[in-house]
């Protein structure tokens, strides 16, 4: 396995998609911060509903909020990248006609799967802290140009919680993953599996919020909708309540799953994903496939 895992990540790692998705993410972080700080000095009030000063939006770049906020920008905008990366690293097999080769060099079509899903959740978990990083060097900026740049505020609890957020956030966006992956395996294509998942994630909310509106029993289905337990683990994460959410609001139905249970069920329907893929790709004709 670790041969394999090494030849998929060399593969993934050599792909220029890789390389756009992960550019596309840091431009994200960098026009986000780039907004907010020129909104911050533009305007005296900022939030309609709160009446945050552009003091308060200000403040909230600075350092302590930096992790927090990168992770809710991934918890976001990563799903889709992510998305987008699964699909193509398997359905991409399928469009090259490497598929039976691949499964028969690897020794095994579990360990292909397997392999590449590893290396996919490694490129998202490191996609992820690089996002982090550049939102840090973006608040350290920002707080240095107000002299205000300090590491006063790293403390065991702080690093404890920023590690829980970090691990909240992969938590949110694994069924995303094995959602896409699912499909380009099943789809014998990429565009299955990134059409499928965006799909997902802007059509689910608009279905839930149609069905909220219904009355019983449809308006508590999206309870256990992906769009609505990834909001419920996400606003676990302290970030700076003058700071816009990316992916949600600032609250959720009070029907909706508590955050062990809204976890829970995400790491659920990434294990249903997985296995999906797997059982499809095991019963699968490979040479007739192609």
């Amino acid at each position: 396995m670790t041969q394999l895992i090494a030849a998929e990540f060399f593969k993934l790692r050599k792909r220029m998609m890789t390389w756009v998705v992960a550019g596309i993410m840091v431009g994200l972080v960098v026009l986000l911060y780039s907004v907010l700080w020129s909104t911050s000095v533009r305007v005296q009030t900022f939030g309609e509903r709160h009446g945050f000063t552009g003091l308060d939006l200000r403040r909230a770049l600075f350092l302590p909020g930096a992790i927090p906020y990168g992770l809710q920008i991934v918890g976001g905008f990563g799903a889709i990248l992510a998305m987008i990366l699964a699909a193509g690293s398997i359905g991409s097999e399928y469009a090259w006609g490497t598929v039976r080769l691949a499964a028969t060099a690897s020794s095994g079509r579990m360990r292909l799967l397997t392999a590449k899903l590893v290396v996919v959740f490694g490129f998202t978990a490191v996609g992820t802290l690089l996002a982090v990083a550049v939102a840090l060097i973006y608040s350290y900026i920002i707080a240095t140009y107000y002299g205000e740049a300090s590491a006063s505020f790293v403390t065991g609890t702080f690093v404890r919680d920023q590690l829980a957020s970090y691990g909240r956030t992969m938590l949110v966006l694994s069924p995303y993953i094995s959602f896409a992956f699912a499909v380009a395996v099943i789809g014998r294509s990429t565009l299955a599996g990134v059409g499928s998942g965006l799909g997902l994630a802007f059509i689910e909310p608009v279905v839930g919020g149609l069905m909220r509106l219904g009355g019983s029993p449809w308006k508590d289905i999206p309870d256990y909708f992906l769009s609505t337990n990834r909001q419920v683990v996400m606003l676990q994460n302290a970030v700076p309540a003058v700071l816009p959410r990316i992916g949600g609001g600032d609250s959720v139905d009070a029907g909706a799953l508590s955050p062990f249970y809204a976890g829970l069920l995400l790491a659920t329907y990434t294990v249903v994903f997985i296995a999906l893929a797997l059982i499809v790709f095991r019963r699968r004709d490979i040479g007739s496939s192609q």
